[in-house]
């Protein structure tokens, strides 16, 4: 199965290349819209989804599509969102908010691979999609075993997650330790991710392959095209 996966649009739609599986792991969608920030205009944020993003995926050469929102995506948290499918005719698309979802991977018959999806970080200021750890621990701990694919929008700390320190200049990790604990429970072949646009890259732990995946670099600038991964 071959995968197409980004993070970190903030409004850029990329060319997608062919692939089976689409995954969008949050901030799809810009921040402002004339004057006004998405967190106090989350409709107008849902009119740019259905009206510019849903046919960019639709165009897009996927068999299936699954998307999460992130901490950018207000419409996501605030808005109603219906079953996509009919939206996006030609390239099906399921929105996912902790929940597994099973994806036909071709080959013998009954062959599938699952895969969940969250949209949540950890808290900081006023965004959309956040918890404190503790509650994150709650909701991490109903991700089952045994799944092919794990698309959370943050990373699990020590891996894709280090930036500056804005006061200090210094280089931390500011991942989530409840989704490591998930990770490691869990042990999905693939973990898909993004949020810290800086820790874009590939990285392992016990032999599960960890894609930070973010388009955009710590300038919101549009530095990279989607990963491509083979499952």
């Amino acid at each position: 199965m071959r995968i197409v996966a980004l993070s970190d649009q903030h409004g850029y739609l990329p060319e997608i290349p062919p692939c089976d599986l689409l995954i969008i792991a949050g901030d799809v969608c810009p921040d402002r819209f004339g004057p006004s920030l998405a967190r106090d205009v989350p409709e107008l944020q849902k009119a740019w989804f259905d009206e510019t993003a849903l046919p960019w995926i639709a165009r897009a050469p996927a068999t299936r599509t699954i998307l999460t929102w992130g901490n950018h995506d207000w419409c996501g948290q605030r808005c109603r969102f219906d079953d996509r499918s009919s939206a996006a005719p030609t390239t099906p698309l399921t929105i996912v908010v902790d929940d597994l979802v099973s994806v036909p991977a071709g080959g013998a018959a009954g062959d599938a691979v699952t895969v969940w999806a969250s949209p949540w970080s950890n808290q900081f200021f006023d965004w959309a999609f956040m918890k404190e750890p503790a509650e994150l621990a709650r909701t991490y701990v109903a991700i089952p075993e045994g799944i092919d694919i794990l698309v959370s929008h943050q990373p699990p700390f020590g891996y894709g997650d280090q930036c500056a320190d804005f006061a200090s200049g210094r280089i931390r990790s500011i991942g989530s330790r409840e989704l490591l604990t998930a990770i490691d429970r869990v042990k999905p072949a693939i973990v898909v991710c993004g949020h810290i646009h800086e820790g874009y890259g590939q990285f392992e732990r016990n032999g599960t392959r960890i894609f930070n995946v973010s388009i955009v670099d710590e300038y919101y600038r549009l530095v990279r095209g989607p990963t491509v991964i083979d499952l």
